[in-house]
């Protein structure tokens, strides 16, 4: 009964060590870039202070087309009498002005606000991307980082164990001391190449810390490989989508909206304004008076709203071209980027597909020859210097594809995974637009 009292503790001793294994923190599992995006978007300060900014526009509106606060005044009047003896008379008066501007004054200046609104909207749009592109081209460099890392790990290694080998040779007579030299210089090499890239990770993790509003020495683990994937749509449907997406094209729309409401409240400028009054009068005896009226106050000097309106036409004019400026330089971008990624996209697939095996293969065989005493160690090192040249190389066109993605989505306006999806809806929306 005893022994199987004890058998029975030591499967739930078990069972609780595996459980405590299989319950292992999620901290420990490689972070995504989409995770790093989503921290990013709600810690970002930049990306916080821009949102404000159009929060503050937005309340502005409403009070724009609001009528000016009314006047309200009390007046203790004493009158002198003007003869010896009489005491003054007293008299009170309660007095209500307000301003009422003239019609389609107060509609414009509130659409003028509400194109604000929408300029600072779009610039925060626009703040989003571009951390966006920020965050992702240091993701990129983390992975990559750590990668290197391995790498460097990996050559020290090998080196080292080359390093034995040719020691070994030499002391049979099977090779020269110009070998051992020559590896002890290529794995001084690697150590330093492992720890630059070391340093290089905690630059790379001051830089992102900052980008998402923590501590600079907070510390990353491992970070997922970025995918590489094709850009989903056309060329000529990314350039049609970026006229309703791109925030750099909606600045520059809204910029000419607002112009167009400018120079319509600018020719209100020559329209005049109304006021209504009434006064209340109480005399210490006697019936109270009161006193009601109307003014009306217009222009006098009409070279302001002739100036005015000479600017607000010249800003129109300058918000058009620069609207046209804008869509064509989004077009232009859209372009570059487009064939930039699709460029680096290829680069690195070759690297995958081809050269990197190609490398390891030929590193593999000038080892095994070398080690079997079959080769010698020239060829070893080319082979070698040529593994670590087209891993670094790899890097580069992962590292470039990533940051011209990034580019590309920021000129769109769009997610380019869902381009599909926007390119659909945009579909479906246009007949109504009609």
């Amino acid at each position: 009964m005893k022994k199987n009292y004890l058998c029975y503790l030591f499967f739930l001793l078990i069972s609780f060590i595996s459980i405590g294994y299989s319950q292992e923190p999620k901290s420990n599992e490689p972070i995504s870039l989409e995770d790093v995006l989503l921290m990013a978007r709600e810690r970002n300060p930049d990306i916080t202070s821009s949102m404000q900014g159009w929060e503050a526009m937005k309340a502005g509106i409403s009070p724009a087309k609001t009528w000016p606060d009314p006047t309200f005044s009390y007046v203790d009047e004493k009158i002198p009498s003007g003869m010896e003896g009489v005491e003054p008379e007293t008299m009170k008066q309660y007095r209500v002005e307000q301003m009422i501007p003239f019609p389609g004054k107060l509609s414009t200046d509130s659409k003028m606000k509400y194109h604000e609104a929408r300029i600072a909207e779009s610039k925060y749009r626009d703040k989003i991307l571009e951390v966006y592109r920020d965050v992702r081209a240091r993701y990129y460099q983390l992975y990559l980082t750590d990668r290197s890392i391995e790498l460097a790990r990996q050559s020290v290694e090998l080196m080292k164990n080359i390093l034995r080998t040719a020691q070994a040779r030499l002391s049979s007579g099977q090779s020269t001391s110009a070998d051992v030299f020559m590896a002890q210089t290529e794995l001084r090499k690697m150590e330093n190449m492992l720890f630059e890239q070391e340093q290089q990770k905690t630059l790379i993790q001051i830089e992102l810390n900052t980008l998402l509003n923590q501590p600079t020495e907070t510390a990353w683990g491992k970070t997922k490989a970025p995918e590489v994937v094709d850009i989903p749509v056309s060329l000529v449907d990314l350039q049609a989508l970026s006229e309703t997406s791109s925030p750099m094209v909606a600045v520059a729309m809204h910029e000419v909206d607002h112009s167009h409401a400018m120079k319509k409240r600018s020719r209100l400028g020559y329209a005049p304004d109304f006021g209504v009054m009434y006064e209340r009068q109480t005399m210490a005896e006697g019936p109270a008076g009161r006193e009601v009226g109307v003014s009306v106050t217009f222009p006098l000097w009409f070279s302001r709203p002739r100036g005015e309106i000479r600017a607000a036409t010249a800003h129109s004019l300058e918000a058009e071209s620069a609207s046209q400026g804008m869509r064509n330089m989004v077009r232009k971008m859209v372009h570059m980027e487009f064939t930039e990624t699709n460029t680096y996209l290829r680069l690195t697939r070759s690297y995958v597909q081809g050269l990197l095996p190609a490398a390891r293969g030929t590193l593999d065989v000038t080892r095994e020859h070398y080690v079997s005493g079959r080769g010698d160690f020239i060829r070893f090192l080319e082979a070698f210097r040529a593994w670590i040249t087209a891993n670094i190389e790899y890097e580069n066109q992962l590292f470039h594809y990533g940051e011209h993605w990034s580019e590309l989505e920021r000129w769109v306006g769009i997610d380019l995974l869902r381009a599909k999806e926007a390119l659909h809806k945009k579909e479906l929306e246009a007949p109504n637009e009609h």
